[in-house]
């Protein structure tokens, strides 16, 4: 059993610069077989997009490898309360698993003990459904297709189980920045930890999840004019970074600007050229007060090897985007936080333990700076966890749905 496609771990490979999250609710009355013959005929579907077919043009091919796109599926907790379900629901979609409804009247906090709330026009989440899809694509295109094709083979079907309640689009810079202009991933994990972080090991939950992993997703908004409010002062200690050339900042001087490492970065060479596996990807932690309070440094202790869940390290794809929103300044822009981990307790005691993220929203000093405290707001968010792959389902995780081979 292996991990599904759509997780880009192995060294060297980045993952497409495009994303399609798809989000799926069985019907009323319909059990696990319902949904898994539905399920069976969209995976199909979707290996066809993989292998550049299209079903309303039998024998036509996708012009180009850039137009095809990967698929991940995603098991949410209520697909195991369908009746018929074949398999025990996994560990890490229990109770304390769990991200806080909306309020009826909009906004509330995500989690107990942390900083993170749904923006104030947010009364239901969307994200929090039976499946979910990722699609990863090199091209706007290929994930938008996957979109449409999803529609098409849903109402193609005579009496489909499934019908898809939202979707979120993402994309990738490629300055390798972020909407508030600083650098984007580059305290990820390194190459050769990420497997032991993503992948579940036996013993650690239910056997049939063995190989498999969790997917969280965050979509996030950005406060776009608050930030600009910010001198550039503020924003690198508020991020923990230079923010033109993404050095981590080691301290702060007596004329309260922040300072970087001599040597950083390499003469020649741009930080993000080999990210994750440098040592100024993964910042050591430093004394100064206003700069441990920085994001940085709340997001990344290195005490323990990141296989330890006590880490709290995870394997973050990030993808941005821009939607247009009614009122100044005319649009909504934010992230797509995307992790996979091998528990979502790496994650969820991330965002709510002392000393880490808990408690605020992004980091740095949110009494000095209260306009960081609202920096971040919540569009979206759901845990999923992501079957392993075994040559003879029909789609990841089919015998959990009461599928046989």
């Amino acid at each position: 059993m292996t991990l599904q496609a759509g997780i880009y771990h192995a060294p060297g490979r980045r993952p497409g610069r495009f994303l399609a999250l798809l989000f799926l609710r069985a019907a009323p009355q319909a059990d696990a077989p319902a949904v898994a013959g539905t399920l069976a005929e969209l995976w199909a579907m979707y290996e066809g997009l993989r292998a550049g077919r299209l079903r309303d043009l039998d024998g036509v091919a996708l012009p180009a490898d850039e137009d095809r796109a990967e698929f991940l599926l995603g098991f949410g907790r209520n697909v195991f309360e369908l009746t018929g379900t074949g398999r025990p629901r996994p560990r890490g979609l229990g109770d304390e698993s769990l991200f806080r409804s909306a309020e009826p009247g909009g906004g509330g906090p995500l989690l107990r003990g942390s900083g993170l709330r749904y923006a104030p026009d947010v009364r239901a989440n969307m994200a929090t459904e039976h499946l979910c899809v990722q699609v990863i694509a090199d091209t706007k295109l290929a994930v938008d297709r996957a979109v449409v094709e999803t529609w098409k083979a849903l109402a193609d079907m005579a009496a489909p189980a499934l019908s898809v309640t939202t979707f979120y689009l993402g994309f990738q810079r490629n300055d390798h920045r972020s909407w508030i202009d600083f650098h984007d991933g580059l305290s990820n994990l390194r190459s050769e930890d990420r497997e032991a972080v993503i992948a579940i090991d036996p013993g650690a939950d239910e056997d049939w999840a063995v190989g498999g992993t969790y997917l969280a997703f965050l979509r996030l908004a950005v406060d776009l004019a608050g930030w600009r409010r910010l001198s550039r002062t503020d924003q690198e200690l508020a991020v923990g970074r230079d923010k033109v050339t993404g050095c981590p900042i080691s301290g702060v001087g007596e004329d309260g600007k922040p300072l970087t490492d001599a040597g950083c970065p390499v003469a020649g060479t741009r930080i993000w050229e080999q990210p994750n596996d440098t040592p100024f990807a993964e910042p050591p932690e430093v004394s100064d007060p206003r700069a441990r309070s920085s994001h940085v440094q709340r997001a990344n202790h290195h005490g323990r090897p990141a296989s330890d869940s006590g880490t709290r390290r995870i394997f973050r794809q990030g993808y941005e985007f821009l939607e247009w929103q009614e009122g100044a300044p005319g649009f909504r822009a934010g992230l797509n936080f995307v992790s996979f981990q091998d528990t979502p307790g790496r994650l969820l005691r991330m965002l709510t333990a002392g000393g880490w993220l808990g408690g605020v929203t992004f980091g740095g000093d949110e009494e000095r700076l209260p306009q960081l405290a609202s920096l971040l707001r919540v569009y979206g968010a759901g845990i999923y966890f992501a079957p392993p792959l075994v040559a003879e389902e029909a789609f990841p995780g089919a015998a959990a749905l009461g599928a046989s081979a």
